[in-house]
């Protein structure tokens, strides 16, 4: 009497490592898929044809097991799907809201900051020693505040929180759009700040028109500093995250992550 074995995972793994593939590649891998026995992403590797059931399949290069190329349907994918639609949209959303709220930032730091260096004609200001004391506040019209204590100091932290914000910008972008093309990238970079300074000049020509000739130094420096530090972000973005990946991230988890070096035609290092 002959005994039937039961097929086991082994037995399973064992065939799949014994697959026959024709020579040429059929296709690559173009979405994220992670291997089912190390979760290596399978992303860019060349998918075979198993030639004998014609099934495509591809080669895990991290453990060397074969698998399934297709996507395989089970009775909970089509809530998988549903579950995931909803995530991205929400996603999508906390993204946008980011994105707006920093450039809603970069404006209300350059309205502020000609506010700052304005005073109401009529202010009666008290000095004592490096202090100012501001003791009746004017009723007229916005002038520039000539004597200001530590104008220049004001000036260079504001600057220097501008490019920060921009800098959290640029870098964002680059790692949550990372499908973009680099010109993409710079071009919001370019175009985001310009339209920051033009908000602030409608902004600030309502509050102050007959100091609008001025303004537009100050508001041409934050915009610079925009331009600047978004510029950096975009540049340097990317390396940055990869670095934080590699050193707070463990390497099995490091696949999920693997679109950081691929966006820049480099490999992950799942090992190191």
């Amino acid at each position: 009497m002959l005994s039937t074995i039961e097929p086991t995972e082994d037995t399973a793994t064992m065939r799949l490592t014994r697959a026959e593939v024709s020579g040429e590649p059929i296709a690559c891998m173009e979405l994220d898929r992670f291997c089912e026995h190390c979760a290596y992403n399978l992303r860019t590797l060349p998918v075979f044809c198993d030639e004998r059931t014609g099934i495509p399949i591809v080669r895990c290069t991290e453990c060397g097991k074969f698998q399934s190329a297709n996507d395989t349907a089970t009775i909970y994918r089509p809530w998988l799907h549903r579950l995931t639609s909803l995530v991205l949209g929400g996603w999508v959303i906390v993204m946008i809201a980011i994105f707006f709220w920093l450039c809603v930032a970069e404006t209300a730091i350059t309205c502020v900051t000609l506010e700052e260096l304005t005073i109401r004609s009529g202010t009666q200001i008290q000095r004592f020693g490096s202090t100012t004391i501001q003791t009746v506040r004017g009723s007229g019209p916005l002038e520039v505040w000539t004597d200001m204590p530590d104008h220049d100091k004001f000036i260079a932290a504001i600057l220097t929180g501008s490019t920060s914000v921009a800098f959290v910008f640029g870098l964002l972008m680059v790692v949550v759009m990372a499908h973009w093309r680099k010109l993409a990238y710079y071009a919001v970079a370019l175009s985001v700040p310009l339209l920051v300074a033009c908000i602030a000049v409608i902004i600030w020509r309502e509050e102050a028109p007959h100091l609008l000739g001025w303004s537009l130094t100050y508001i041409a420096a934050h915009a610079g500093a925009n331009i600047l530090g978004a510029s950096l972000g975009v540049t340097f973005g990317r390396p940055i995250a990869r670095l934080a990946v590699r050193i707070f991230i463990p390497p099995t988890l490091r696949p999920r992550l693997a679109y950081l070096w691929i966006a820049d035609g480099k490999t992950l290092p799942v090992r190191s």
